[in-house]
């Protein structure tokens, strides 16, 4: 088997995992989500290094932890869930570092523009959702602040150079901020059987994305070196 056919199988495999993911979040089928969930993350650990030759520490680190936050996840124990939210802080913390060091040059006048509006829209999520009593309380201050820069980078990037790097990049920032709103949502405001599901599908593109972005960012010759 060559390489482009393991990549493409994969790539399939990849998206029947999430596909099976989100039929067994519809109907609750715990087994399931217990065996497939984590196996999610390590897949596309094993295809990035099987897609690229210019591996990206920063991005397989992010994966680790974007592993022990979707372990973390599938717990509604309120502690086990303050980890998740502290594991998917440092993983979002990783990919920033990987946008910095694979990602065009930073603006800072664009990038603080670009951000803005995301505060505006997870500091109004807060106030409305989440109780100052709650323990995850601070940890999703710091998530969203954290989110909010990452999204704005995208936008920040995309508006400054419109490319096929940057397209990818704005495309995960934006299906990682719906993620958080439909998580947030789920778990401090209005617990509904459809946002599992729709979770699962908007998780895995978003991954999924920002793999094709860091695919992209490995061509590109103009990157940032980064410890």
């Amino acid at each position: 088997m060559n390489r482009e056919t393991k990549i493409t199988a994969l790539t399939f495999s990849y998206f029947a995992l999430a596909l099976v993911l989100c039929v067994a979040e519809y109907f609750k089928i715990t087994n399931i989500l217990l065996v497939c969930k984590p196996l999610l993350m390590p897949l596309l650990a094993i295809l990035y290094l099987l897609s690229t030759k210019k591996n990206c520490l920063w991005y397989l680190v992010s994966l680790v932890f974007a592993f022990f936050s979707n372990v973390f996840f599938l717990f509604t124990d309120s502690k086990l869930l303050l980890y998740g939210i502290i594991a998917f802080l440092f993983y979002r913390i990783a990919t920033i570092i990987t946008v910095l060091k694979k990602g065009d040059p930073i603006d800072w006048l664009p990038l603080t523009l670009a951000t803005v509006p995301f505060l505006f829209i997870f500091s109004y999520l807060i106030y409305v959702m989440v109780s100052p009593s709650n323990p995850s309380f601070y940890p999703t201050i710091i998530n969203d602040l954290i989110i909010s820069i990452f999204s704005g980078m995208g936008l920040a990037s995309y508006v400054m150079n419109d490319n096929k790097k940057n397209s990818w990049l704005i495309i995960s920032t934006l299906l990682f901020t719906f993620l958080v709103i439909i998580f947030m949502t789920e778990n401090f405001y209005f617990p509904n059987e459809v946002f599992k599901p729709l979770s699962a599908v908007v998780f895995a593109l978003a991954h999924y994305a920002f793999y094709l972005f860091v695919i992209e960012a490995d061509e590109d010759q103009t990157t940032i070196d980064l410890p």
